[in-house]
């Protein structure tokens, strides 16, 4: 559905954030709509986007540094990880977008949005305005204002993505998921199996197979 722009306009007369409030409300983006019913507890295989976990697969193999399950993005930085803390949580300077040696670190939820051409936003912090970069809340276009009515959250988007139900999402995304097999984090093998149908929850995979997540590394 097109946007009347006349229409928004008028509301932006009344107030800005009447006009983002009714463009949110009406104006979800299309990705969101794919999202699979809340009463379904397992996806099947055929609509789990495969491409999307391989991809993520392979950032685990051939970038393990960038992959942090613990968090939804953060920089990487010479120095450390330079974050503040806002209403959304960490947030970071703006100017480490620009910084040399500087990488983006992520989650497996953070991986699939950023793979797939969603950006972190720009967010005014409340308590003294200054302005932070945050992944919570991802944009299609870069440095969208993270109250803008076409910026989603994060979890949400990375859920229709990969096609995964909701519950399947709150353990893939966990901090410490019980499903993988690196001691609170997946491994690029996992992600696979997982895009070819295997369950993400460990008490439904074969016994053979969840005794061996369990050992104890070599």
């Amino acid at each position: 559905m097109s946007i009347d722009e006349r229409f928004t306009d008028l509301l932006a007369d009344i107030g800005p954030d009447v006009k983002e409030q009714y463009l949110r409300q009406h104006y979800r983006s299309e990705i969101l709509e794919s999202r699979l019913p809340e009463s379904q507890v397992a996806s099947t295989v055929e609509q789990r986007n495969s491409d999307l976990f391989f991809e993520i697969a392979d950032v685990l193999d051939f970038y393990p540094d960038l992959y942090a399950q613990h968090t939804l993005g953060a920089f990487d930085t010479s120095d450390g990880v330079r974050d503040e803390c806002s209403d959304l949580g960490p947030v970071f300077d703006i100017s480490l977008l620009e910084a040399r040696g500087c990488s983006t670190v992520t989650c497996v939820a953070g991986w699939a949005t950023a793979l797939s051409g969603w950006h972190p936003t720009i967010h005014t912090h409340s308590h003294n305005e200054g302005t932070f970069l945050t992944w919570e809340i991802v944009a299609p276009a870069p440095l969208t204002p993270s109250n803008h009515h076409s910026t989603e959250d994060a979890e949400e988007v990375a859920c229709a993505l990969l096609g995964i139900t909701d519950t399947e999402a709150e353990e893939l995304f966990s901090g410490s998921p019980t499903g993988c097999s690196d001691y609170g984090k997946w491994t690029a093998d996992n992600l696979r199996a997982i895009g070819k149908g295997r369950s993400v929850f460990a008490d439904e995979w074969p016994e053979d197979e969840h005794l061996g997540s369990l050992s104890s590394p070599q």
